[in-house]
Formats: structure tokens, sequence, C-alpha cells
């Protein structure tokens, strides 16, 4: 099975990625971060304003038709009327606050954006990283040397197509190759107060290797201790991308061994698993 996952990876001819790395660093990462918090600003503004008219409106209709009807109705109609103008309010104004306030936490939380150093990760730690998984892969797989190139390319095809995934499915923009307090990582997405860490992994055994997951909790508990002091209020969560070429057996297998690693953790944790060949069809095969 190891041997045809290895002439999978490398027989598969790779769709050339898309560039990741920003043309203009972090200055073009807090302005991407900025428009997606102005966005969410300018909806939750109308969002509300369009609640407190319509209440407005409500009224005024009633009080007009309570004001010209009147003569007409008897005293139970009357008193209907009147309780209903008087109810509205009350039941309205704490409705209307208490989405005030929790529209307003999270949108006071995003205000503190510009205080984060979002830096993009340097070339030699993006090679550093992306050759140690290699030789990881090449080691279970018994790759020869000499087909390290060809699978480098796959991994490279592997993670682009992931990362797509993740952002057709977030329907956010992804910062790509993202460092917070030298812990990197592959993509990182900001929606209101919740930041997204992403890493992906290409697992060709049923099994996550404790010490990669030891690394992804370091990195992950670090960044929340860092970001909940400069971004108060902020929720992180670590999505863990693993792309495999398992057959259903060992993918049934991996499941449970990789989600018991996680019972206990800093931050939230959501692993999402997704098939090589299917990425490719989806996103790069006629």
């Amino acid at each position: 099975m190891a041997n045809n996952t290895a002439n999978k990876m490398t027989d598969n001819k790779p769709v050339k990625p898309t560039d990741s790395k920003p043309t203009d660093g972090k200055t073009k990462k807090a302005s991407d971060s900025k428009t997606n918090n102005d966005n969410s600003t300018s909806w939750t503004q109308n969002y509300l304003t369009l609640i407190i008219v319509f209440i407005v409106f409500l009224c005024a209709l009633v009080a007009a038709a309570f004001v010209f009807t009147s003569p007409n109705l008897n005293a139970f109609q009357n008193w209907f009327l009147l309780a209903f103008l008087v109810l509205i309010p009350v039941v309205s104004i704490p409705i209307v606050t208490w989405l005030m306030l929790q529209h307003s936490g999270k949108l006071a939380v995003s205000e503190n954006d510009a205080d984060i150093k979002w830096e993009t990760t340097s070339e030699i730690k993006q090679k550093r990283k992306l050759n140690n998984e290699i030789r990881e892969i090449a080691k279970h797989l018994d790759i020869p040397t000499e087909q390290l190139s060809d699978l480098r390319s796959a991994y490279i095809v592997a993670e682009d197509l992931a990362l797509r995934k993740v952002q057709s499915e977030a329907d956010f923009p992804l910062m790509h190759k993202i460092s917070i307090g030298n812990n990197d990582f592959d993509a990182v997405y900001v929606n209101e107060d919740l930041i997204t860490l992403v890493e992906v992994s290409f697992i060709v055994t049923d099994d996550v290797p404790q010490n990669k997951i030891n690394v992804y909790m370091r990195k992950a508990a670090a960044v929340n201790k860092l970001l909940t002091e400069v971004r108060q209020g902020s929720r992180i969560r670590l999505l863990l991308v693993l792309v495999t070429q398992l057959d259903e057996k060992s993918i049934t297998a991996l499941r449970p061994n990789v989600r018991k690693r996680f019972n206990s953790t800093p931050v939230s944790v959501d692993i999402s698993f997704l098939d090589f060949l299917s990425l490719q069809k989806i996103y790069a095969e006629d």
C-alpha cells in the first residue's frame, strides 16, 4: 500500500500552484484583514438599523390606526391596541440592546487587528518545513533520493489544493504562510472575533506522529496567549487539514487515531480529512 501511495503522488502530473507569497508582506495582510472588518461592520450596522426602523414603523402604524379608528372601536379593542403599543417597546428594546451588545463586542475585538504583527514566513523557514515533511514521507514510503523532486512537487500541489478547499469552505480570504510571534502556519483567516490557524499535512500512514501533534499544539498555545493579550476577546481555533491517498480501511483507522490525540487542548481544534485525488478532480482536471 505504501508503494502504491508513492506512485500515485509522484506519477500524477503536478499542477502549478498559485503563488501565495504577497507582494507587500504585512501591509497586504493588514489591508485584507481591515477590508473584511469594514465589510462586517457595514453589514452589522445595516442589520441593526433595519430592525430599529421596522419597530418604529410598526409602532407608528399601530398608533395611526388607533387614532383614526378609536371612535369606531369598542372598549376591548381600544385596550388591545393600547396594550400592543406599550408592549412592543418593552419587548423590542431589550432584544435590540442584546443584539447591539453582541455585535459591538465582536467588532470591538476586530478593531485591534492593526496591533497584530502578521508577518510572512521567511523563505528559509518555508523550505525547511517542506523538506522535513518530504523526508518524513520518503522514509515511510521507502522512496529513493532521485524521486524526492517529484515527491516535493506533488506535496506542494497537495498543499495548494487543500488551502483552496479551506478558503472555499470558509468563504474568507486566507493569509498564506503567516508567522505570529515566531510561530509559523500554512494559513490564517479572521472572522470577527474568531482567528483560525490552518496547518496542512500529507499523511501516508493511518496515524499522525505524536511529536508533530505536539508541535501543532505548542504553536497554537503560544499564539493563543499572544493574541488574547493583543486582541482581547478573541477566540482561537486550530484547523488541521490532513491530505491523504489512503484506502478506505486506513482512513477509517486514521480518523479515531488522530481525534483521540486532541481530547485536551489549549484551543479549539477542528480536523479536516481531504483526499488528494478528489482535490485534483475539483480544482485541476478538465
